[in-house]
């Protein structure tokens, strides 16, 4: 098994010489297969590919974790028998709450540097009795995902300015759509929302570092220190001092 958060993960197409299952465990993954199927994996689901099946994965979060779990072909039928399972049409299918808690556990044991050998067998085994389940399609088409990669791009890029019109068109889409389709999800604008974001993040610099207002200010993508000032009231209702003095209050 292979743990990987790797930021922006992207796997040129590729083969196996044993099965594999593919757990996301946080992000969102286009997976384009043998056939040249686009499938949109996330936490929640799983994709089973047998041995030799060619196969390029990419991260469209940058932030992202996921779990390749390596079967031996013989291993894997096995399991399959002792579920009554014959071998499944490869894809994506439906995970289930044991299957990410087992996920989770396994990642757990991978960063303590423990052999996570039960809890891959503990998932080989629940990915077995899920595969009786049939594939699914896709999840929701491609825009329905651009609001939460926007989302992840400001959070990412708080320092920098706002450039939805190339994210837009990188994307293939409207501006207007794509504001649109954000403000469903989040009930902001993307503006709205990146100022909202620079606030949290001006106002844990405050609260946790030394830094100096005017740093902490362009950390966060304003231009200076008065500017700080006035957005941490707007947000907050309260001034940078007002922040660093209740830290010691509280220290």
């Amino acid at each position: 098994m292979v743990a990987d958060r790797r930021p922006g993960y992207a796997a040129s197409p590729h083969t196996h010489d044993c099965d594999m299952l593919f757990v996301p465990v946080l992000g969102r993954f286009e997976f384009v297969d043998a056939w040249e199927r686009r499938l949109h994996s996330a936490p929640g689901n799983f994709i089973w590919l047998g041995a030799d099946a060619a196969h390029a994965t990419t991260a469209q979060t940058m932030r992202q974790t996921h779990l390749a779990v390596y079967i031996d072909p013989e291993l894997w039928s096995t399991v399959l028998h002792a579920h009554r399972a014959g071998r499944p049409e490869q894809g994506l299918r439906s995970g289930s709450a044991a299957l990410s808690a087992v996920a989770q556990r396994a990642l757990e044991c991978s960063d303590g540097g423990e052999t996570p050998a039960a809890w891959s067998g503990a998932l080989v085994m629940e990915a077995a009795r899920l595969c009786a389940q049939p594939l699914l399609e896709d999840l929701p088409g491609p825009a329905a995902h651009l609001p939460a990669l926007l989302a992840d791009h400001i959070e990412h890029q708080l320092e920098s300015p706002l450039a939805i019109d190339a994210f837009a068109e990188h994307q293939r889409i409207s501006r207007r759509h794509l504001e649109r389709i954000f403000r469903a999800v989040y009930g902001v604008s993307p503006l709205a929302f990146q100022q909202a974001k620079r606030a949290e993040r001006a106002r844990y610099l405050l609260e946790h570092t030394d830094q100096s207002v005017l740093s902490i200010a362009q950390q966060v993508g304003w231009e200076s220190a008065s500017y700080l000032v006035k957005m941490m009231r707007r947000a907050w209702g309260m001034s940078a001092s007002q922040f660093r003095a209740n830290r010691h209050e509280n220290a």
